[in-house]
């Protein structure tokens, strides 16, 4: 049953529905004590939830790291939210989160995202060390003249990081190219190199992820088609066994219901009568 579609599309709508009351509890009003006990309405579907997936896979559902989620999600929805614990009020809006478990095509991504982590650090930290140069390179140059960009190398990091974003980067290279001509090479070169090259590697290595996740998730779906087809043909051919087993029985038992057939025996040196003439 917790594995039915219908099941799963009844949890996704009560998901949504506890989205909606949490948006709307926050305009308050005269509906809020109503939202408040719709929402424990709620809380106690996804309690009745769990119990079930727990009693159905019993150990198993530990297994799958996004139940081990959804688990947490749901058991500090029953903490009370009184006196020390009024901290855990903040994160009932993690239900919300469980959309991503309900629907498999978000869960794919995230788990594609999290698996391209380890390339993706290798190119965040290539796209560091060039804003870390170029933030030095800036405040050598520019430091003296553009103080309020270049002053010193957290203010030049945080311009850079502007920068790479292009976001106010005409302004910084007006204000540079105001006082140093040739500053525009020095922008031109930076916004190639790390919003053109590196973030393209980043977004790369995590579309390469996300096509190894599809392509996994379409082995694991083959897989399961053949061993069920698998299952069927060995189940036809043990059919078709015990079928000629039967078969084989019933011959036997009719060969051994027809009487012997007794050969008619000659005596030596007596000629079986010929035909009358």
């Amino acid at each position: 049953m917790v594995e039915s579609r219908r099941f799963s599309t009844v949890i996704l709508l009560v998901i949504l529905a506890n989205a909606v009351i949490l948006g709307w509890a926050t305009y308050g009003g005269p509906a809020l004590p109503y939202l408040l006990v719709v929402e424990h309405v709620l809380v106690f579907v996804f309690v009745v939830e769990m119990a079930l997936k727990v009693y159905a896979w019993r150990w198993g559902f530990f297994r799958d790291p996004w139940n081990w989620f959804d688990f947490a999600v749901v058991l500090v929805s029953v903490v009370p939210v009184a006196g020390p614990f009024s901290v855990f009020r903040v994160l009932r809006v993690l239900r919300i989160l469980r959309i991503i478990t309900a629907v498999p095509e978000m869960r794919m991504i995230v788990s594609a995202l999290f698996r391209s982590f380890p390339g993706m650090g290798t190119v965040i930290a290539l796209l560091l060390v060039i804003v870390y140069t170029a933030a030095i390179l800036g405040q050598l140059l520019f430091g003296a003249s553009v103080p309020q960009y270049f002053g010193d190398l957290g203010t030049s990091l945080y311009t850079l990081f502007q920068v790479m974003t292009t976001e106010n980067w005409p302004d910084v290279a007006d204000a540079v190219t105001a006082h140093h001509p040739g500053g525009w090479i020095f922008f031109v070169l930076y916004i190639v190199v790390t919003a053109f090259i590196v973030l393209n590697l980043v977004i790369g290595v995590i579309v390469a992820s996300m096509k190894e996740e599809v392509d996994r998730n379409r082995w694991d779906e083959d897989q399961r088609l053949e061993e069920v087809q698998h299952r069927e043909v060995m189940d036809r051919m043990a059919e078709l066994g015990r079928q000629v087993e039967r078969l084989e029985h019933l011959l036997r038992e009719r060969e051994g219901d027809r009487p012997p057939v007794v050969e008619p025996v000659v005596a030596e040196g007596v000629s079986e009568p010929g035909p009358r003439s």
